[in-house]
């Protein structure tokens, strides 16, 4: 399972998370999380609600 999978998979079980806490729930890096948000994000697959925080889209 890819990085990018991981982090879809935390946020569509919590519904909201920081990639602090995202990070924590794969055991993945702070900013291997970080840059798979990015791409996310440019995907448009999540949606960031405030600083920090991200949701699926």
């Amino acid at each position: 399972m890819s990085s990018t999978e991981k982090v879809m998979n935390v946020l569509k079980s919590k519904g909201k998370a920081s990639p602090k806490e995202i990070s924590q729930s794969t055991g993945l890096n702070y900013n291997t999380v970080r840059g798979a948000l990015n791409r996310l994000l440019k995907k448009g697959l999540v949606k960031r609600l405030e600083r920090g925080v991200y949701t699926p889209a």
